[in-house]
């Protein structure tokens, strides 16, 4: 079976164990796949990036972009609270939270804590999803500012996750 083919099902296969993971309460995930040109602009923005920060670990994310066989973005889209008042975002109450301008500096915020650890999960179930298929997939936060930076998606914060047949261990060798 061709590799594109693969990496094509699995990715797949990976967006719905992302999709249907166990949430605090309603989804607010975004999950897309980027094309071979919006891979290269991805890259391309990385080494912008690496300049901009003086941070050589952004080129060589742009460098994973490039190799890599597919690359879908996993983020969190705008939401309100769960309403329940823990205060694990800092704030004193969810209407506190609700009310909170919106910041953004990397990424946006506030978000939830439960949000976020729904989005962790849903990271965590297309990574053992590609693992399960013997697909190497590597999860990018660098990437998924990146990703953010060029508008490819709407998320509050995303990760990208690299998707690839390796036969050897030199694709992530730093």
């Amino acid at each position: 079976m061709e590799k594109k083919k693969i990496t094509n099902i699995v990715a797949d296969l990976m967006t719905i164990s992302a999709e249907t993971s166990p949430k605090s309460s309603d989804n607010f995930l975004e999950i897309t796949s980027l094309d071979l040109s919006e891979r290269e602009m991805l890259a391309e923005e990385l080494y912008q990036l690496s300049d901009e920060f003086k941070d050589e670990s952004y080129s060589k994310e742009g460098d994973l972009v490039n190799s890599a066989d597919e690359l879908m973005l996993i983020g969190l889209k705008d939401h309100k609270s769960l309403g329940i008042d823990c205060r694990a975002c800092g704030y004193e109450d969810c209407e506190d939270f609700d009310e909170a301008p919106q910041m953004e500096k990397i990424f946006e915020g506030p978000s939830c804590a439960f949000k976020m650890i729904d989005l962790g999960m849903s990271i965590g179930r297309a990574l053992n999803t590609a693992e399960n298929h013997n697909v190497d997939c590597r999860p990018s936060i660098r990437a998924g500012l990146a990703a953010k930076n060029l508008g490819l998606t709407d998320s509050m914060i995303c990760y990208a996750l690299l998707i690839k047949v390796v036969s050897d261990m030199t694709y992530y060798q730093e």
